[in-house]
């Protein structure tokens, strides 16, 4: 018999977390797994990349405003939303949360599960938590010592993870910090899966990009245009750049709230001959291909996927010391991890930039590059089959 599986998530747009939660859905095997996707707030571009062979529930528009960013909403003027948000954190800072979940998920699932899996650390896991699944799994996939996002909800929180069978985290850093921060034990480290096969088949696809050329040393960086991304501070770097070198060329793909920001940036800095905004794009991944060196500049991260695939596209990566990049990187091979300051971006930049020939070296030692899913859906199904049997206290953080 089947075993039924839900997963939980609070929207599908562009980002790490939906297409990784896609990922594990596709690669799970539908002849021994029934499996439901409740999105709390429907929307976002990976909805269209839903797997076949899911089952979508719809959701209630109580969670709309789940994952609204108030000072967005307050800029845009979008009035009704800042009110549902409003009241949305009133109750989680109260707690009546609780019976409000109850009350919803009575409306929304219409059958029992054997397993509840909370895509995303956060709400997601509250709203498994209090849930009558009989196991309740809990991904994270953020690095809570650098950005507590539950900050001002700790104790709702920890009450929900009292409730958690097994948390799993993406890297050991990230399991490391919300040991710390919650004080849980109970989390295992398990890699995030990652679609090679496709990588590779969407890579070779023919782009048309004039911008790259051959004499340049052409960076791109794949991201939202979030604070959490510090694209403003590549930004940065390559204006420094620019004093000592001409021939840099950059490619942004990707969209969010920062973008007039960020074009505002780059006028001031009088580089909008060097860097192309390209804008969200669903296959970004010829365009890394072409790129001589792929740039992760964020704050903080959980396990930067886009770091393993840019390694699939043969394209090496200098990235900031944050969570999950270690895990990826072999220094000098993979491409070169960072302290995370914007001096020592500046200088590595630089440095790299000026020996383009070592650079076209390791994309060619790169084709041989294979991330090992295997291994990875094997130890996610053996928690989805055995975590009901009694091995939940027998697993700590590796």
């Amino acid at each position: 018999m089947k075993k039924r599986v839900l997963f939980v998530n609070d929207e599908m747009t562009l980002g790490g977390v939906s297409r990784i939660l896609n990922n594990l859905m596709a690669s799970l095997d539908q002849d021994r797994y029934e499996i439901d996707l409740l999105v709390l707030h429907p929307h976002g571009d990976l909805m269209s990349e839903i797997p076949h062979g899911i089952n979508l529930i719809t959701s209630t528009t109580f969670f709309d405003s789940v994952d609204t960013d108030i000072r967005t909403a307050i800029r845009g003027g979008q009035f009704k939303s800042i009110i549902h948000k409003i009241v949305f954190f009133m109750n989680m800072k109260s707690g009546s949360i609780i019976k409000k979940i109850i009350s919803e998920r009575a409306k929304i699932l219409t059958k029992d599960y054997d397993v509840e899996f909370a895509a995303k650390e956060g709400f997601c896991t509250i709203f498994t938590a209090f849930g009558s699944t009989p196991v309740k799994l809990n991904w994270i996939q953020t690095d809570y010592r650098e950005n507590n996002y539950a900050r001002r909800h700790m104790k709702l929180l920890k009450q929900a993870l009292a409730r958690i069978d097994m948390n799993i985290a993406c890297s050991k850093q990230v399991a490391e910090s919300f040991s710390e921060v919650f004080g849980v034990d109970n989390i295992k480290v398990i890699r995030n899966l990652i679609d090679e096969k496709t990588i590779r088949n969407l890579a070779n696809q023919s782009v048309e990009l004039n911008f790259f050329q051959n004499k340049t040393v052409n960076l791109i960086a794949v991201a939202r245009f979030h604070p959490q991304k510090g694209l403003n501070r590549l930004i940065e770097a390559l204006r420094y750049i620019k004093e000592f070198e001409s021939d840099v060329r950059l490619i942004l793909i990707g969209d969010g709230p920062l973008m007039e920001d960020l074009q505002e940036q780059v006028r001031k800095a009088n580089l909008e001959k060097e860097v192309l905004f390209m804008g969200y794009q669903i296959n970004p991944y010829p365009y890394v291909k072409m790129a001589d060196l792929f740039v992760l500049s964020s704050h903080y991260e959980g396990y930067p996927t886009i770091v393993i695939e840019s390694l699939i596209c043969s394209t090496p990566v200098l990235a900031m010391n944050v969570a999950g990049v270690e895990d990826q990187i072999t220094e000098n091979y993979h491409g070169w991890i960072i302290p995370n300051r914007q001096k020592d971006l500046n200088s590595k930049l630089l440095k790299i930039v000026r020996n383009k020939e070592n650079l076209l070296k390791q994309k060619v030692a790169l084709s041989n590059f294979h991330y090992d899913n295997g291994a990875i859906l094997k130890e996610i199904c053996y928690y989805i089959d055995n975590l009901g049997e009694g091995i939940k206290n027998d697993e700590s953080t590796e």
